[in-house]
């Protein structure tokens, strides 16, 4: 990556209210920073530089491989999902990541695909098809509820 000369960066003149100078100036010497590295750090912060669909990919495959080495697999592949799910809903807005509309759809597909998988799994889990009703213990109509021969029509 080539870095940019200073000569090359933009200048701005700014105008700042009496007294902030000198605070600046002084919170600046105390970080060890000159005021314009203060300033732009500051500005950093408010007005982040715009992140990049390579960026924010380069971010999940980093989790991704935290991920191998994790113990608790499990709640961080939920917490990637989190943050592609947050990457997909920031492809589409103005101002967000661009991309291409067929790749966020594709990956969008794929984390359906993978709810549908879990949901899945859990019911294999959690639900039983042998779940029987409880038995009739003689109080009230077993039948209450299917229709007797005068309502058929």
């Amino acid at each position: 990556m080539k870095k940019t000369k200073v000569k090359d960066y933009d200048q701005f003149q700014l105008r700042l209210p009496p007294g902030m100078r000198d605070r600046i100036k002084d919170k600046a010497e105390r970080a060890g920073m000159s005021m314009n590295d203060a300033i732009v750090w500051c500005l950093e912060r408010e007005f982040p530089a715009p992140l990049t669909l390579d960026d924010r990919l380069e971010e999940l495959a980093t989790m991704v491989s935290m991920l191998t080495d994790s113990k608790d697999t499990y709640s961080g592949v939920v917490h990637l999902i989190a943050e592609i799910e947050e990457t997909l809903e920031k492809l589409g807005t103005r101002g967000g990541i661009p991309a291409d509309t067929k790749f966020s759809r594709m990956v969008s597909e794929r984390l359906n695909y993978w709810r549908e998988l879990e949901l899945d799994n859990w019911r294999d889990q959690n639900e039983s098809p042998f779940q029987e009703e409880p038995p009739y213990t003689g109080d009230g109509d077993p039948f209450a509820d299917t229709p007797s021969e005068g309502d058929k029509d």
